[in-house]
């Protein structure tokens, strides 16, 4: 963005020493000077409502950042607890989720980005007993190397105790998931 601070517009060899100056010059310089700073306070909110600030959280508001290099960069872990009944994974909370459960899951979705936009959760879940089964909503595509899952129900049953993470990934805001596992069991 370029500025609309226009410095030119005061004199400053106005007013002329030892000699009888115009009121009409300082009528001028005061009034670009008062332009220039309604225009500097205009242009310093834009920046303090626009920029981004290293000290503060700072939302892009679903705006594209492109062209950029990460480098030493972490996601966030939202923390379900042990929990078990109804969970809802939700985008917003970040990338990776984790549950330990303490009965059957039933898992829902909620706030993945908008279609045309890839938004993914990775859940790790530790399973405490082998009968704490995930049921799923019945849209979501389970990938065929998901251990307990066989793609005849929407329901995960898994045959040992541990922990598991699994990859839900939305390319349409939620309309279809598609359900892959990394890696098999993590002790």
């Amino acid at each position: 963005m370029a500025s609309s601070i226009v410095p030119g517009n005061i004199d400053g060899t106005f007013p002329i020493a030892g000699q009888d100056n115009s009121s009409q010059g300082f009528r001028d310089n005061f009034t670009a000077t008062k332009n220039n700073f309604t225009t500097t306070k205009s242009e310093i909110e834009a920046l303090q409502t626009s920029s981004v600030a290293n000290n503060v959280a700072n939302s892009f508001n679903d705006n594209v950042v492109s062209r950029a290099v990460l480098k030493d960069t972490s996601e966030t872990v939202f923390g379900h607890g042990t929990a078990g009944g109804n969970i809802t994974l939700n985008h917003e909370n970040g990338h990776y989720q984790t549950i330990t459960t303490n009965a059957a899951v039933t898992l829902a979705f909620t706030n993945f980005p908008v279609s045309g936009t890839l938004g993914r959760i990775i859940l790790d879940i530790t399973y405490a007993n082998t009968s704490h089964t995930i049921t799923i909503p019945s849209t979501v595509l389970v990938a065929d190397n998901v251990t307990g899952g066989d793609g005849s129900s929407n329901t995960i049953t898994i045959g040992s105790i541990g922990r598991y993470m699994y990859e839900f990934m939305s390319p349409d805001g939620g309309t279809t998931i598609l359900m892959h596992q990394l890696g098999k069991m993590y002790d």
